[in-house]
């Protein structure tokens, strides 16, 4: 289920007012194109946060903030503080954040997330997920591959009804201030080969006696929190 409706409202504020920015321009109102776009990114980012409060995501709450901090942060007079300490300083805030979060499976009643189910039509599944807060249920009987590509957002990924291909199944994670929680089966073995840049992996669960199915993790997790949680 793809619940596009509750956020067309944002796209089609933001497109408006870019409208009228464009306008004001030509009138001379505006006499710097840089600014022009700057204002116009702000905005879309100030309906991104109230998009993210009102699903009461909190990723995308201090994503947004932080972008917008970003923005304007020469204007606010901490033009000394570099992208690279505002970076880490996010993950950190986002990492205690998912402390404050009940552990374990969300029920359906408190996700407020965009739900989707990625049906395989051949041997790979590829995920994409940007400047939301989403959930992916993978299906498919004979996969081999899964990308996982989300940036500036957090993703929910269930690999339970997922059938392996020879046994063996690899996930390649490119990952981007984002919070990524990948649900495995607890009787699935799980090789841990990915790397985090200013960021953090986590795992989650106690996992069962060794089965013969195998699940490799590989790829980046840059700015980002991974949790790889054991159902």
């Amino acid at each position: 289920m793809n619940n596009n409706g509750n956020k067309n409202w944002v796209w089609g504020a933001f497109f408006i007012v870019c409208a009228i920015l464009v306008i004001l321009n030509g009138f001379g109102i505006f006499h710097l194109a840089g600014f022009l776009w700057k204002v116009a990114v702000s905005i879309f980012f100030v309906l991104l946060f109230m998009e993210s409060r009102r699903k009461k995501d909190r990723s995308g709450m201090i994503i947004a903030g932080v972008v917008l901090f970003l923005i304007w942060k020469n204007t606010l007079g901490f033009w000394f503080l570099s992208f690279g300490t505002i970076a880490f300083a996010t993950v950190l805030v986002l990492i205690g954040v998912h402390f404050f979060s009940k552990p374990g499976v969300p029920s359906a009643s408190a996700d407020t997330s965009d739900v989707y189910f990625n049906d395989a039509e051949n041997e790979i599944i590829e995920v994409k997920s940007a400047f939301n807060s989403s959930s992916h249920y993978l299906r498919g009987n004979a996969i081999e591959k899964v990308y996982l590509t989300p940036s500036f957002c957090a993703m929910s990924v269930y690999l339970d009804q997922v059938g392996f291909k020879d046994e063996n199944l690899e996930v390649i994670v490119d990952a981007g201030f984002c919070d990524l929680k990948i649900f495995i089966p607890k009787n699935w073995v799980v090789h841990n080969e990915l790397h985090a840049m200013f960021g953090s992996i986590q795992e989650e669960g106690v996992p069962l006696p060794e089965g013969t199915q195998y699940v490799y993790l590989k790829g980046d997790a840059n700015f980002s929190t991974v949790h790889i949680i054991r159902i």
